[in-house]
């Protein structure tokens, strides 16, 4: 019986997690780096490579979060707001103030997105999500959505999800003009895959080789090129596509780079991921004021295809050192309104994968 339950445990080998989760917060980083850069002029040439990478990191860290949340199936509505719902309402809320604070200090500089301490948008965060943050509000969403169709069959849950995603990335069929409920729709299908089919998705991780990898790879590389330099994204399901071999690729690359020692690297930021997920704009935004005034000068404009990959190591850097200072404010990443919180919050958030 212990060789059996030992057996098993190798075949659902999940050190890969941690890994995975590591290169999406880089590419996370990199996008916001990017995405304010650009409102500068000093983006250079990433914001296509943005396009490129965008369909890999929140598809992964829904999947991921999905993977350890089929218990909270058999929870009723009490318990799921008590163990699960609570702390996220509470994390999504209370960053989302802390943001607006940061703001009345430090300038609003991205004049393609309403000021963070507008009234109207402070009103209408609990269901209208503007920042950043949105993936905790659409992880609540999540939860509530799966525990509420527990009981129709899987494949119905799974078809469902998989035509909203298609609707909802499919240009000029489904455009909520809002970035949490379009990721909403567009990511769904990921997380509730992942609800229903952990072990599965253990095993298969398990069996990757190298020549799975490459054609993976090979295969997001040839999709993104229809994506972006020949436009073709208003064919249905294609974005849907990419971002799924996008989530299997990331899988099967993490489960044998984790072997490298010199990448330990990325498995100590995936196991930070969700603190550098909630600190790092401060970082991004506090630069990019700092860099406002000199915008124009010829030097910074020609470091601009640099300048994105330059912020994003130092806001990762920056925002791993932070969060060690801060872990011991558990306020700061976990409700306290939460019972019987006995672990670390930082270790249990990661351990459990809910949170990136």
């Amino acid at each position: 019986m212990y060789i059996s339950h030992v057996q098993e445990m190798r075949a659902e080998n999940r050190e890969w997690i941690n890994f995975a989760k590591g290169a999406a917060i880089i590419l996370v980083v990199l996008y916001h780096s990017s995405l304010f850069l650009n409102d500068l002029g000093l983006a250079g040439g990433t914001p296509r490579l943005r396009l490129v990478l965008g369909f890999f990191p929140m598809p992964v860290f829904f999947f991921i979060a999905g993977l350890t949340a089929r218990r909270m199936l058999t929870w009723n509505l009490k318990d799921l707001w008590r163990r699960r719902l609570l702390t996220l309402v509470y994390l999504y809320l209370l960053w989302s103030v802390i943001r607006v604070g940061f703001y009345l200090v430090v300038p609003h500089l991205r004049g393609t997105e309403r000021s963070p301490t507008d009234l109207l948008n402070i009103a209408l965060l609990p269901v209208w999500p503007t920042s950043s943050y949105w993936f905790i509000w659409a992880l609540t969403i999540f939860t509530l959505l799966a525990w509420l169709l527990r009981k129709l069959p899987v494949s119905v849950q799974i078809g469902l999800a998989g035509v909203l995603a298609i609707v909802s990335t499919t240009p000029g069929v489904l455009d909520l003009d809002n970035v949490g409920w379009d990721r909403v729709a567009a990511n769904f299908g990921f997380f509730i895959v992942a609800v229903y089919f952990p072990h599965t998705v253990y095993r298969l991780a398990a069996r990757v080789r190298v020549w799975h990898a490459i054609v993976l790879v090979a295969a997001y590389v040839g999709l993104a090129v229809l994506l972006v330099p020949l436009h073709l994204s208003r064919l249905p399901g294609l974005i849907l596509l990419e971002s799924a071999v996008a989530v299997a690729m990331g899988v099967a690359l993490a489960t044998l780079l984790v072997r490298v020692k010199w990448l330990n690297f990325m498995s100590t930021l995936g196991q930070y991921s969700f603190q550098i997920y909630l600190l790092h704009l401060f970082l991004v935004a506090s630069a990019l004021a700092l860099l406002a005034p000199f915008a124009e000068s010829p030097w910074l404009q020609r470091a601009g295809n640099a300048l994105p990959f330059l912020l994003a190591a130092v806001a990762l850097v920056a925002s791993l050192y932070l969060a060690k200072l801060l872990r011991r404010f558990a306020f700061l990443w976990v409700s306290p309104f939460r019972k019987r919180q006995t672990k670390p919050v930082s270790r249990r958030a990661h351990q459990n994968g809910d949170l990136p």
